[in-house]
């Protein structure tokens, strides 16, 4: 079983986004999670106090950080999917983007060695290729490009070639939380930094958990492929809106990979990652699983 978490503040585009993806559910039996963003947020109907009681500060909302809502109720009520999907609400499937994620989670990857071919060239070791499990694949997209705001507006939104593999040992990456599947076992660590207005930072959350979760992986010898799904993303969001949402969040990025924690945001970032961890390794699964059908 998959279960598929989608954050939305926009009803009419939550409908068309579940009659687009509804043949591939059907197939691959991937039970719909929509989070609807607001004050405050709700996962079919539950909110976050509901759900998680006194963690229920852990569920930002205004920010598609809001997703964490969606993961918490798959750790309470869906203990039986194998894989957690999540897509942003205005992505369209191109040919079978689920069926690629699971191919990926299904394979085993190199980490200390990478091929400079679509496939092991001589010279890399045969011993290095089924190096490490893959726990997360990533994936990626076609049409509106996924750009901060000062790059958009100087480059305006031109189609981008992805990378197809493994991320080697010791690398970060710019993970975009639009198009993402990993395996249960990662529910733990999937925790979307807090952003939104309760924050005051935006447009970061998938990226800082990004570096958080490969900084697991390496040291777990996981794997993170990408480049294995396609989507398609189909809505730009106003530049000149995010490059105010942005402004601290880009000076702040510069050095965070680094290690620099010296902001005031990171004390509260770190307390809940390591609250989110403890909440979602401990909580008991409910009995009664409810209908996301």
């Amino acid at each position: 079983m998959i279960a598929c978490v989608v954050p939305s503040i926009r009803p009419d585009r939550l409908k068309e986004f579940t009659k687009a993806w509804f043949p591939l559910f059907r197939k691959h039996d991937v039970h719909l999670v929509p989070v609807i963003d607001g004050d405050p947020p709700m996962v079919l109907g539950l909110t976050p106090t509901e759900l998680l009681g006194d963690d229920a500060d852990l569920i930002y909302n205004y920010s598609d950080c809001c997703r964490n809502l969606g993961f918490a109720f798959i750790a309470k009520h869906y203990p039986e999917a194998e894989y957690i999907l999540t897509l942003d609400d205005d992505t369209l499937p191109i040919n079978d983007p689920i069926q690629a994620h699971l191919d990926a989670l299904n394979k085993r990857f190199p980490l200390s060695w990478m091929s400079t071919a679509s496939d092991y060239v001589r010279g890399i070791p045969y011993g290095v290729r089924n190096e490490a499990e893959c726990v997360v694949s990533h994936g990626v997209w076609q049409g509106v490009m996924d750009w901060d705001a000062p790059t958009q507006l100087i480059n305006g939104n031109h189609q981008l070639e992805f990378y197809k593999g493994a991320i080697p040992k010791g690398v970060y990456f710019p993970l975009c939380g639009m198009n993402v599947m990993f395996k249960k076992k990662m529910l733990p660590y999937m925790y979307f930094a807090p952003m939104g207005p309760r924050a005051k930072l935006d447009r970061f959350g998938d990226i800082w958990l990004g570096i958080n979760l490969k900084r697991t992986c390496d040291d777990n010898g996981w794997a993170i492929a990408t480049g294995y799904s396609t989507i398609r993303h189909d809505r730009a969001s106003n530049v000149f809106k995010n490059l105010q949402k942005e402004a601290k969040g880009l000076e702040l990025n510069e050095t965070y990979w680094q290690g620099n924690e010296d902001d005031d945001y990171f004390l509260t970032y770190n307390e809940c990652r390591k609250r989110w961890y403890d909440v979602i390794s401990n909580l008991k699964p409910n009995a009664e699983s409810i209908s996301t059908n």
